[in-house]
């Protein structure tokens, strides 16, 4: 029962809780509104389950398993008795039976008859919890590289790659795309950050890679990891951490570990968000030559940023070549920005490339153009000075 105290509350009226607001003192008063039915599921189960804690909290921890489980049973078969018989038909097998187990998992058989092993999670499937690589805690790096071995799919968007950071996961991210599984990355190129040499890394490790080149006032900051299960069981990863080896393992990072068995509408939205970027257009296959000339050095060893419309040439005016697509047309194409040389990229000599850009083949969403003036100027892109 809640305090009764000034403040928001959204908490079911029990009797208890009735009783207790009509002592309220003359400062206060209660405002309550009737529950809602888009809401009764959820309010009422989420009231039932505390109730039910409570009550095998309060138990010996011996007793716990068979009098949970022989409840769990009585609350079935009383819900049931309030049911169509069509609803109660499929609620009956729900008991659960005694005594008391938990399936771990469901395992293919190897050629020689031996079970596969799939290793689980350092965290339980069931738990939405924080990682901020603290000392004595899990460090993020270590939690997302068990996550990859039971993922049926994984979707990574992730603001900067490195090199550094993907190392330790190559050979988990290798086995999982040797395994016909997919592996979809969405990146960019802001502030110069994700290095080419990661990418190709990926890529050649079975990895779908997209890039944004956009430069403008749509930039994706977004670091988030969602390991798709067909048992149900997928979890997601949303924080601070890029995939560099400082955010993974020493940075002060902070990422929120998320069940779908227990937060699935947040978890569906991941998907949903990212299935959006995956098909809105921004983002385009993964090309190395269009890579390093969107981010090459220029003779001062600043990087410049260029966009997607300055890696087209056009062979037609107002067409993209080679298709039908027009180009925006109005004003002048932006300037390229340079970049302050403080995270050099590309250390295998890479970024040094000139290499030509790679001719579009399909129409893809129009950029913002940049703002235009010096490009040393307080609206430049900004050297990356944080993995």
């Amino acid at each position: 029962m809640p305090r009764s105290e000034r403040g928001l509350y959204e908490t079911l009226v029990t009797e208890a809780l009735s009783a207790q607001l009509g002592t309220l003192g003359d400062g206060l008063e209660a405002n309550r509104s009737a529950l809602h039915e888009a809401e009764a599921a959820d309010r009422i189960t989420l009231h039932l389950a505390r109730i039910l804690e409570r009550a095998l909290e309060s138990l010996e921890n011996k007793d716990r398993v068979a009098v949970g489980t022989a409840l769990a049973a009585r609350l079935v078969d009383l819900i049931v008795t309030e049911l169509e018989p069509r609803a109660a038909a499929a609620l009956t097998p729900e008991r659960p039976i005694e005594p008391a187990s938990v399936l771990r998992s469901i395992l293919g058989k190897l050629p020689d008859g031996r079970p596969e092993t799939i290793p689980a999670p350092l965290i339980p499937l069931l738990d939405t919890t924080l990682l901020t690589n603290a000392p004595g805690e899990p460090r993020v790096g270590s939690q997302v590289l068990t996550e990859i071995h039971s993922a049926d799919r994984i979707d990574v968007v992730m603001a900067f790659v490195r090199r550094s950071g993907i190392a330790p996961m190559l050979d988990a991210i290798r086995a999982h795309c040797g395994a016909g599984r997919q592996l979809r990355v969405l990146t960019t190129t802001y502030t110069g950050s994700t290095e080419a040499r990661a990418l190709d890394e990926l890529q050649n490790a079975g990895a779908d890679v997209r890039v944004s080149y956009d430069r403008t006032s749509t930039r994706l900051h977004a670091k988030a990891w969602l390991f798709h299960r067909q048992s149900g069981f997928s979890t997601a990863y949303i924080g601070s951490s890029n995939l560099t080896h400082s955010a993974q393992v020493s940075g002060l990072e902070w990422n929120v570990r998320v069940s779908s068995a227990r937060n699935a509408s947040v978890v569906d939205k991941v998907a949903a968000v990212f299935e959006s970027y995956w098909s809105g257009g921004a983002f385009v296959p993964y090309d190395r030559a269009q890579f390093l000339e969107a981010t090459k050095p220029d003779d001062d060893g600043h990087r410049v940023m260029l966009s997607p419309l300055e890696l087209r040439p056009r062979a037609v005016p107002g067409k993209a070549p080679g298709t039908d697509c027009p180009l925006p047309s109005e004003g002048p194409p932006p300037e390229s920005s340079r970049v302050g040389d403080g995270n050099r990229q590309d250390r295998d000599g890479g970024a040094r490339l000139r290499a030509a850009a790679r001719k579009a083949s399909a129409c893809t969403a129009p950029v913002r153009r940049a703002s235009q003036g010096n490009p040393r100027s307080g609206g430049r892109d900004v050297p990356a000075r944080h993995p």
